[in-house]
C-alpha cells in the first residue's frame, strides 16, 4: 500500500462504512474497496472487505 484515498463515510447508530481507494505498487495498481463494520456493546464485532478481486489474479498465480 502507498496511500489511501477516503472516499465516503456512512455512519448508522450501529454500524459505519468507509469507502476508499488504495493505491499499491503493483499491477493491481489502485484498488476501490469498501469496509462495512458492525458494531455490538460499543466495539466492532464484524468487518465486511468488499473488493473486486480481479486484478489480483495473475498475482495470485504467481505464488502458487
Amino acid at each position: 500500500m502507498t496511500g489511501l484515498d477516503l472516499i465516503s463515510e456512512l455512519y448508522g447508530d450501529a454500524e459505519a462504512t468507509l469507502v476508499y481507494d488504495v493505491h499499491t505498487a503493483t499491477p493491481a495498481g489502485t484498488q476501490r474497496t469498501a469496509e462495512h463494520f458492525r458494531l455490538r456493546g460499543g466495539k466492532i464485532s464484524e468487518i465486511l472487505l468488499i473488493f473486486d478481486a480481479a486484478p489480483w489474479q495473475p498475482m495470485a498465480s504467481v505464488i502458487r
